[in-house]
């Protein structure tokens, strides 16, 4: 476990800054390992359908390993895989559930704000500054709901990969259980590791843009020699960006689920006892 992260969680729940900053340790320890594995999952999402359930897998293989150094029963790739990969489709099925979770609310949001403008617009006489500014309410309040929803599905994946005997649909309510009470602190840990991440998508944004220069100077900027090379660039780009950040984002992932466990189940303890038996 990174240093003093085991003492911080029996005084309390762990700031945003001993998360972050422990997700980075174990990242930067295991770095050669965990990219090469999110290299591999964002290869895969290239295929549909069976890819997409692979990179689902070895997600939560990266939240395993990272998961295993967190709670000092640190396992090898191989062992990890073993328990992960037959469960594939679950992850695959808890993604898809997820996003259903997500895309409804933001549906059923969207509609409401319609209807919200549709009735002002009749009760206000076309008051466009009243309109504008109950769309502005709604959208706010609709972005927050959001992220709540967001914050408490965000280690759906974790209760997958550590716990047995879990389904999708249950992976999804046990995430929902540990988060509750916890929701504000996990979107400050969501919101400052984006700012985290912001470096990279920057550096990969500049390199796109040198790549286009070059492309353009060597092949010319109408040429479908250049369109074709632009869009591989692109692709191979976006994919290194990916694989950079995901595996920062995973180990963040398993922090959050050991510490919410250890604080209220007494995870941590467990564990501890189990090691010296």
């Amino acid at each position: 476990m990174p240093k003093n992260l085991s003492s911080a969680i029996q005084t309390g729940p762990l700031s945003v800054g001993n998360v972050v900053s422990a997700s980075l340790r174990i990242y930067r320890d295991h770095f050669k390992s965990y990219f090469g594995l999110a290299l591999t999952a964002y290869l895969w999402l290239l295929v549909p359908i069976y890819g997409w359930a692979k990179y689902s897998a070895i997600s939560a293989l990266i939240s395993r390993l990272a998961f295993g150094e967190v709670s000092e029963h640190p396992e090898t790739v191989s062992d990890a895989r073993s328990q992960v990969n037959p469960r594939m489709w679950s992850f695959f099925g808890a993604g898809i559930l997820t996003s259903l979770i997500l895309s409804g609310v933001y549906l059923a949001g969207a509609i409401a704000i319609g209807i919200l403008a549709g009735g002002a617009a009749a009760i206000s006489q076309q008051n466009y500054l009243i309109i504008g500014a109950l769309v502005v309410v709604a959208v706010i309040a609709l972005l927050i709901i959001y992220i709540r929803i967001f914050s408490q599905l965000f280690i759906v994946e974790l209760p997958l990969a550590i716990e047995n005997n879990l389904t999708a649909s249950s992976a999804i309510s046990r995430s929902w259980e540990l988060t509750k009470g916890s929701v504000g602190r996990i979107m400050w840990i969501v919101f400052v590791g984006i700012l985290v991440s912001i470096p990279v998508s920057t550096f990969i944004q500049i390199v796109m843009a040198i790549v286009q220069a070059v492309l353009a100077a060597l092949l010319g900027a109408e040429s479908s020699a250049f369109l074709s090379a632009y869009i591989i660039s692109i692709v191979a780009l976006s994919l290194v960006s990916g694989a950079l950040v995901h595996p920062f984002w995973q180990a963040m992932k398993a922090i959050i689920y050991y510490d919410l466990r250890s604080r209220k189940e007494g995870l941590g303890l467990q564990m501890r006892d189990a090691k010296r038996k």
